[in-house]
């Protein structure tokens, strides 16, 4: 099909125009598809930054917790009669928190909504925790309550605790008084 447009003489192809205005729409619609991605790859970063904030609002909650009720920590402990001291008693119910909330940041660490450097923070944590025996405690009692590749993850830091050897007090004196130097 032959077009003539008026005041020329030219006679212009449409075969020509519709592939022209066939290539702009496919331009178009590409050029949306990508701000559309790009979009919902943004949002899906505010969500797993609300997600850490949210984890981290909630370990503030706790560290409030820590001076604000102790005496309502006995409720979670086997201690029926009382005979347990509200200092036992404020440890075990404050580990427990700590252990879920590390729980939490572990499956936000599986999902990679936290990097691999923020993770191994928790991790620390967690590893400082796992030197306290009533950690054993919490773990054997709660078993089957928390994420199972979590427990299995605990499991394993408590049996590496084990396995590594402990520094004797005159060698904490001798790392307490060096670090007291500087």
């Amino acid at each position: 099909m032959l077009l003539k447009f008026r005041g020329s003489n030219q006679l212009v192809d449409a075969t020509w125009l519709i592939v022209i205005s066939t290539v702009v729409q496919t331009v178009v619609i590409t050029v949306t598809l990508v701000i559309f991605v790009l979009q919902f790859r943004s949002q899906e970063k505010a969500i797993k930054e609300a997600s850490y904030q949210g984890l981290m609002g909630r370990y503030n909650d706790f560290i409030h917790s820590l001076i604000e009720k102790p005496e309502l920590a006995r409720f979670l402990m086997d201690d029926p009669d009382g005979s347990g001291s509200e200092m036992d008693a404020a440890v075990y119910a404050h580990l427990l928190v700590a252990y879920g909330i590390i729980e939490e940041a572990y499956l936000l660490y599986r999902k990679h909504w936290i990097d691999e450097y923020t993770w191994q923070q928790w991790s620390a944590w967690l590893k400082s925790i796992a030197a306290r025996p009533e950690l054993r405690s919490i773990r054997s009692r709660t078993a089957g309550t928390f994420d199972s590749e979590f427990e299995n993850y605990v499991s394993h830091l408590l049996k590496s605790t084990d396995e590594s050897p402990k520094p004797s007090q005159k060698e904490r004196l001798h790392v307490d008084s060096s670090l007291s130097q500087k």
